[in-house]
């Protein structure tokens, strides 16, 4: 007989020693029970259940966090919406848990669901589809000197998507920026892929918004200048010279080292490229406007709400209303800092801007960080072997430029 038929035996027994006008104390003795026992199995059969003999499930039997059914139907309702994308609302909308969240904000709803909460709705709806996604770098292992922001617009992360064609158009680019510490993003297409159309687009978004610490870069010949020849600087490395911002090249053919705008790229591809027809540049330029402006709500809600990073009390630093620039000047090269990342190959050596320099085979398959410094007009290679090693300073290279260093033109002489 099984444990579960011998403990239903011994629960009728009780009762029919119960029947027979047997105390419970005189049950218990003859059983070898405990005395709740025998009242409990007393209890239950005096309540008339047929089933009495059967365990009961130990769930409880109220459930005081369960969501409330009518914000389940709410979540569910709003999940559809946003994945339909077929109002001028939601057209540009996240439709995660976090976008969820917020919407129910925006409808007025009090006590509003966890995350966690919102996931498992969907979950339990089969709202949720699991992709798998290839990883994008290489994890060798290798320490990898990266550069964090502090705070609000400390470090932009700046990038071309290229080349895009509107049919019956043309070809054209996009320009995008991301806050690596807030998220937002600013961006702008234009025709062809010139520094002119970067500074100008950055002269605007500066403005607007705020002028970084730091500027992340690709190797971009329009980025860093010239392709051919030797400490020659182009037109946006003078700019961020010029007015303090420290530009920060990632090494070569490593992308994925600009993840925040690369992430950004990816939904700019997915959610507005491949989802709208253009006509042209202006109706580009106009969808843009309405997907930042989703894109970048998102992101102050969700740091707002979801994050312990500090989005208000920093000072942003811009450029005046006034600030009037012309992309034709050509400015000199002015004092400041310019960083570059380089891995260092099997020879020991590394390029930095269209020039060879030997660090040491020492130093082969690790990453190093150059720092330029045009004021003493010398090169700085810093290595660093872990994230808790200290940063040491192993080679300074004589780093003399094409022409004079000159102290930089202040703000107000472009008011």
């Amino acid at each position: 007989m099984s444990i579960e038929k011998q403990e239903i035996a011994k629960r009728k027994q009780c009762i029919e020693l119960y029947k027979a006008d047997k105390s419970p104390t005189e049950i218990h003795q003859e059983l070898h029970r405990s005395r709740p026992w025998v009242y409990k199995w007393i209890h239950r059969y005096k309540s008339g259940d047929p089933q009495w003999c059967l365990d009961q499930s130990k769930a409880p039997k109220t459930h005081p966090l369960k969501i409330n059914d009518s914000v389940e139907t709410e979540i569910i309702r709003i999940r559809q919406t946003l994945i339909k994308r077929d109002t001028a609302s939601t057209r540009y909308a996240y439709h995660g848990a976090i976008a969820i969240h917020q919407e129910l904000q925006k409808n007025g709803h009090k006590g509003l669901p966890h995350i966690s909460t919102i996931n498992r709705v969907l979950k339990r709806n089969g709202l949720i589809k699991h992709t798998h996604s290839e990883p994008t770098s290489n994890k060798s292992g290798i320490y990898y000197p990266e550069k964090y922001a502090k705070h609000p617009s400390d470090i932009y992360e700046l990038d071309l998507v290229t080349p895009r064609y509107i049919k019956g158009f043309g070809r054209i680019i996009s320009v995008n920026r991301v806050d690596t510490y807030l998220g937002e993003a600013n961006m702008k297409q234009y025709l062809e892929k010139a520094a002119d159309n970067i500074v100008e687009f950055i002269v605007s978004d500066w403005t607007k918004h705020a002028k970084p610490n730091y500027l992340r870069l690709d190797n971009e010949a329009c980025f860093r200048g010239s392709l051919i020849h030797e400490r020659t600087f182009g037109k946006l490395v003078r700019f961020c010279l010029n007015f303090g911002v420290q530009i920060i090249f990632i090494p070569f053919r490593e992308p994925w080292r600009n993840g925040f705008i690369e992430s950004f790229n990816s939904r700019f591809k997915a959610m507005l490229w491949e989802f709208m027809q253009f006509d042209d540049l202006n109706h580009l330029r106009e969808e843009s406007k309405l997907f930042l402006q989703k894109h970048n709500e998102y992101q102050r809600y969700k740091k707002l709400n979801f994050s312990n990073r500090n989005l208000i009390s920093y000072q942003k630093k811009r450029f005046p209303d006034e600030f009037n620039f012309k992309t034709e000047v050509q400015l000199p090269i002015t004092k400041g800092f310019i960083h570059i990342i380089r891995f260092v190959n099997e020879k020991g050596c590394v390029n930095i801007l269209n020039e060879d320099f030997y660090i040491g085979k020492t130093y082969s398959f690790c990453y190093i960080w150059g720092t330029i410094d045009t004021a003493k007009q010398q090169l700085f290679i810093y290595f660093k072997s872990d994230k808790l090693a200290p940063r040491i300073l192993i080679k300074i290279f004589d780093y003399s430029l094409r022409e004079s260093v000159e102290i930089p033109i202040p703000i107000n002489h472009f008011i």
